[in-house]
């Protein structure tokens, strides 16, 4: 049966698009068809079309965008071989073959496809992003630390990639690199909320205590539902001696979670330390043990407080 009699013959407007031989009109209307929830029959629309236009660039991505979005991972692997033979240089099918590796979690493949978009684009900075990001996932985080700063060059005026530095610096251990890249992502792109979040916790790890707190306090001056400032600010102050400061933190974090798990580990840890409280904080590391059973210190912890001996 052909693709196209699988649509609905009694709608005109795809049979006028049909009989037109227009790939335009016949991308409007799968187009159009997607805007309207008609999922299946756009689908069928872009591949009839893409049957008769195999060469038109534009069908050839939408519909590798629309198998990508429905992780049609076979079906987007047919296209892609009839596309590239057409155009096998063309930067956004290169990149969608790379989307494809990546979803289908082939990391250290979806890596070298991401670094041949790399050299075919050097100036759009997508591909080195989801390079990086590929990286760190498949544990190469100073390879990916190494691959961003190569083109940092090209992309100083970019916050996104000072921001990827500054997660491929967290991953390799750097977190003093990592507090650079976010000083420089958040003069780039001052109104993201998550760079100041990402700053304030870089200073964290460095052990910069009150730095992380006031960054904490900025961030949460735009958003009080805050569970990652309201952990810094907790955790800062706690470190600097002020339980009563850290205490709001870490019950503030937990009204903020969506997850309120860690929050919980985080709370459960805080309060193990003081025995008038040892009930409460064994509950909270019991609720996240149950979330997070790889969660070693809270694990230990609530050991600890079951086995005072041990």
């Amino acid at each position: 049966m052909p693709v196209e009699s699988a649509l609905p013959e009694s709608d005109p407007s795809w049979a006028s698009a049909l009989a037109s031989g227009d790939p335009e009109r016949l991308l409007a209307w799968a187009e159009e068809a997607l805007r309207a929830g008609r999922v299946p029959e756009a689908r069928q629309a872009l591949e009839a079309a893409f049957e008769r236009h195999p060469a038109d660039l534009p069908l050839a991505r939408a519909l590798l965008e629309h198998h990508l979005r429905y992780r049609a991972w076979r079906r987007m692997e047919a296209v892609l071989r009839r596309a590239l033979a057409e155009h096998p240089d063309a930067p956004d099918l290169l990149l969608l073959d790379a989307r494809r590796l990546e979803g289908m979690e082939e990391w250290a493949g979806a890596a070298r496809a991401y670094q041949r978009c790399l050299k075919r684009s050097p100036a759009d900075p997508e591909p080195l992003l989801r390079l990086a990001r590929v990286l760190r996932v498949d544990g190469r985080a100073e390879e990916a630390l190494r691959a961003l700063e190569a083109a940092l060059g090209a992309f100083d005026d970019t916050a996104a990639v000072h921001a990827a530095v500054g997660y491929a610096a967290i991953d390799a251990g750097r977190p003093g690199r990592a507090v650079a890249a976010f000083e420089r992502a958040l003069a780039l792109n001052p109104e993201w909320p998550t760079y100041l979040d990402d700053l304030a916790g870089a200073l964290m790890l460095c052990e910069r205590w009150p730095e992380a707190a006031r960054l904490a306090v900025r961030s949460l001056e735009r958003r009080k539902r805050n569970e990652r400032a309201w952990t810094v600010y907790a955790i800062a102050h706690q470190r600097m001696g002020d339980d009563a400061r850290a205490e709001q933190g870490y019950r503030n974090a937990l009204r903020a979670a969506r997850e309120p798990a860690r929050a919980k580990g985080n709370f459960g840890l805080f309060l193990a330390r003081r025995p008038e409280r040892v009930l409460e904080a064994a509950r909270l590391l019991r609720e996240a043990l149950e979330a997070h059973p790889d969660w070693a210190e809270v694990a230990r912890r609530l050991k600890d407080l079951r086995d005072p001996s041990a």
